[in-house]
């Protein structure tokens, strides 16, 4: 066998393998054999007939096409053995250049390589944003009105008045009634004077001033001219006639923040309490944030640091893992990715360009963050890690019968969760240690040695190593793709 390799920019290799003649003509006989097995040749008992008769018989495209697929199963793992690659997934079969002698082109994509940058002086500042106190009045507000009180009234609507309605809309200028009419007795509410209120948000900014100084039972018409750029293409530049119907008028009354307050609308006895409480959520959900803003930021740092390398098919098998995953969070709500889809709006192109974005981004995060496992020899903690996965592993089968529970285990899913728990926790304690480094923090292992030194026991560590997240290169025996032929097919990416 004489192999030539070619190295390609998107971390793939062409190799060209010219085969023997003997193991060409084996694959050929042995092919005509299984195919006399599956063809009825008259005079013949299945697989008994001689090679001229089958090859009459079945043509030779069909023994060729088959004799294809018996030799690439037979040599692949001994081209890439003496090629002296590690592929990341299976190859392709590009072209079949000739018969004689037999001539093939492989591209196989390569495992990723990673090179990182000089971590271990990384240096970015950890500033923790001061407390909003806007943000603070405002939850305030909104715990107030979560316990407004309404009264109905019999007078005209003022500002701060909850308001109800039923709303006909038609556009004018359209001759057929069924066309023109957008609403026919639609519900709505509204508190009046308030900002960006339900009403303005579900038909046009400024609806509910035209209910000011309405009362129940009133009716009211009047007409608004929709802008060129509108977001409703239908409603671009149309004049729309609104008939609204008062069905009631509510006064509402916020109750003031004192002790009274905290007693009934919280758990605590005073409003100080409140205060407090708020204030320590605030602290938490805002360090929580910044927390995932500044790792992210950390590990951003470490990717523009360092070379990375990966063939198309590491990004292809991401997409399908995140569209896979978005499908079945979609399946829990009783949605489907078109409909999906059709909610999100927007060209179906930057979707899939956003997809295929964030599915590139992953890869070089997942690279760079499984090469400092390697590197710095990262696990999880095996206490937490048994915890974690003993609570999971109970959840899941709570409801199962002994047999589910068996299934379970034979179909591997039990195995997948308990590796994907163990790679989430050994990718969190990569994050932490990387973050330490940057912060300028002592490092977690070296506060192990410490605790040690000092009389505590250290937590005892694993042999066993994490399994690699995708993306993974799978076995070099893998066989390429593609169905076999005289002609080049297109190369179909498999998830490793």
């Amino acid at each position: 066998m004489k192999i030539e390799k070619e190295y390609t920019d998107d971390h793939q290799i062409k190799i060209n393998a010219v085969i023997e003649a003997d193991p060409w003509e084996k694959a050929k006989y042995q092919a005509a054999k299984r195919l006399a097995k599956r063809v009825k040749i008259p005079g013949f008992r299945p697989g008994k007939a001689p090679y001229n008769v089958i090859l009459r018989t079945v043509g030779e495209a069909a023994v060729t096409e088959e004799a294809l697929e018996l030799l690439i199963d037979e040599i692949y793992p001994q081209i890439l053995d003496e090629a002296e690659i590690e592929p990341y997934g299976p190859g392709s079969l590009d072209e079949v250049t000739s018969f004689d002698p037999p001539t093939f082109d492989f591209v196989v994509p390569l495992k990723p390589e990673v090179e990182l940058g000089d971590y271990k002086s990384l240096e970015i500042a950890y500033e923790l944003p001061e407390a909003n106190e806007e943000e603070f009045e405002q939850m305030l507000e909104n715990l107030r009105k979560q316990h407004a009180q309404y009264e109905t009234v019999d007078r005209p609507a003022e500002d701060g008045d909850a308001v109800y309605l039923r709303v006909n809309a038609s556009i004018l200028g359209v001759e057929d009634p069924e066309e023109a009419e957008l609403y026919d007795q639609q519900f709505s509410s509204a508190r009046l004077g308030e900002e960006n209120s339900a009403t303005d948000r579900q038909f046009f900014d400024g609806f509910s001033a035209h209910l000011i100084g309405m009362a129940k039972d009133e009716e009211k018409s009047f007409t608004h001219t929709y802008p060129e750029d509108s977001e409703d293409e239908e409603l671009q530049g149309a004049e729309v006639e609104y008939t609204v119907f008062i069905t009631n008028v509510q006064s509402y009354s916020l109750p003031e923040l004192d002790d009274e307050f905290a007693k009934t609308a919280t758990e605590f006895e005073t409003i100080e309490e409140v205060y407090a409480d708020l204030r320590n959520y605030m602290a938490e959900q805002a360090q929580e944030s910044y927390n995932d803003e500044y790792e992210n930021q950390v590990i951003d740092r470490l990717i523009e640091s360092s070379t990375i390398k990966f063939p198309p098919q590491a990004v292809e098998d991401e997409k399908k893992n995140i569209i896979s995953n978005l499908e079945y969070r979609l399946s829990q709500q009783g949605l489907t990715l078109d409909i999906y889809k059709q909610f999100r709006g927007g060209d179906e192109g930057i979707f899939d360009q956003e997809i295929a974005e964030t599915a590139e981004k992953n890869v070089r995060r997942e690279l760079v963050l499984f090469k400092l496992i390697e590197t710095e020899d990262i696990q999880a903690d095996q206490e937490k890690l048994s915890d974690t996965t003993g609570r999971a592993i109970d959840s899941v089968t709570a409801q199962m019968t002994p047999k589910e529970i068996k299934e379970l285990q034979q179909d591997g899913r039990l195995f997948n969760m308990v590796n994907s728990i163990a790679m989430d926790m050994t990718f969190r304690k990569a994050v932490e240690y990387l973050s330490a480094i940057a912060k300028g923090e002592p490092l977690p292992e070296a506060s192990e040695a410490d605790e040690t030194e000092a009389g505590e026991e250290a937590a005892p560590e694993s042999d066993s190593t994490p399994e690699e997240a995708a993306p993974t290169p799978t076995s070099e025996d893998d066989t390429p793709t593609e169905g076999v032929e005289s002609t080049p097919e297109e190369d179909e990416s498999e998830d490793a």
